[in-house]
């Protein structure tokens, strides 16, 4: 799976400024290796369309979504050096060169009954302030 994954851009915006969403964000090329049980025809028809969501790319363990299927990853180091190209003109063009990848696998979601949602929110919702630890 090749896809551009959105990177914060913070060194090339300066704190004090206002930002847009354009200076905000740059793209990054990546490789992901997707593992699991998927349709591989479904698959690269949702990748064709751009139904491609990142969550947490700057985590170590970033999530995939494919249309409805999610897979959590892991950044690895590759073996060699990953070149990208593009077939453009009767010529190939470099798109990126990099040694970092995604390993990802496909994420089995179990469902959770109302009432375990229910004790959990309110184990959650019980706890008062001054039992908390400070963050810090």
């Amino acid at each position: 799976l090749f896809c551009s994954m959105p990177r914060k851009a913070a060194a090339q915006q300066p704190a004090a400024s206002p930002s847009t969403s354009d200076d905000e964000w740059e793209e990054q090329i990546m490789i992901a290796e997707v593992d699991g049980v998927l349709d591989a025809q479904i698959f690269r028809e949702q990748v064709e369309a751009g139904n491609v969501n990142i969550r947490r790319p700057g985590a170590s363990n970033p999530v995939i979504q494919v249309g409805n299927s999610l897979y959590t990853g892991n950044w690895s180091k590759a073996m060699g050096t990953h070149i990208i190209l593009q077939a453009e003109n009767q010529q190939l063009k470099v798109l990126s060169v990099n040694q970092r990848m995604l390993k990802t696998e496909k994420a089995l979601l179990t469902a959770v009954s109302d009432k375990a949602v229910a004790a959990a929110t309110a184990a959650a919702t019980s706890k008062s302030p001054s039992k908390v630890a400070p963050k810090h």
